[in-house]
């Protein structure tokens, strides 16, 4: 009885647990995309997958409600709230939702391969640029990932610790709330 205890409280953790940081990977090759557009870029700044940079304010604001989800190709938790995301971008596909994926991928070939994986849709998925200097994570206080983000037509922040997607009648209840 008491291993089943201590492997379904090693289980829960693990489950239930935030990434905080990516594993140390030791690599001889450059990342093209982070540091080449580095110089032009601002703190607020997101790459799309074309290497194009455009401001986080401007993917935020084009709808009545913005629900970000802060993630990386290398965090298990992240991976599995994939799946009830795309159910739930499927439910509020007909809706003034806008569903926008920032990764904080230090590695573009990473990000970009998760992209495919996902198919997290074109003009909704992006790069944040340089996540250990930007303004974006320091005003949010992103410390660990998942973390979701209502976000209102005009750049208002409704929500700093959304509900997660698969949280489906927390989430739920929150979008129909605001797109009244």
């Amino acid at each position: 009885m008491k291993k089943h205890f201590i492997l379904l409280t090693v289980f829960s953790a693990l489950f239930f647990t935030k990434c905080t940081s990516k594993k140390q990977e030791t690599s001889n090759s450059t990342d093209s995309l982070t540091t080449t557009a580095t110089a032009k870029t601002t703190p607020t700044s997101l790459f799309d997958p074309n290497n194009k940079v455009v401001d986080f304010k401007d993917v935020t604001t084009k709808h009545k409600v913005t629900y970000v989800d802060f993630w990386a190709s290398w965090c298990g938790p992240c991976r599995g709230e994939m799946p009830a995301s795309q159910a739930l971008r499927e439910a509020y596909k007909d809706k003034d939702v806008n569903f926008v994926y920032v990764s904080l991928d230090e590695e573009s070939a990473a990000w970009m391969e998760a992209n495919k994986s996902f198919a997290l849709p074109e003009g909704h998925s992006f790069l944040l640029a340089n996540p250990s200097e930007s303004a974006i994570t320091t005003g949010f206080n992103i410390s660990s990932i998942p973390r979701y983000i209502l976000i209102d037509e005009n750049g208002k922040v409704i929500d700093e610790d959304a509900p997660r997607p698969s949280e489906s009648e927390r989430i739920t209840s929150a979008l129909d709330k605001l797109l009244k």
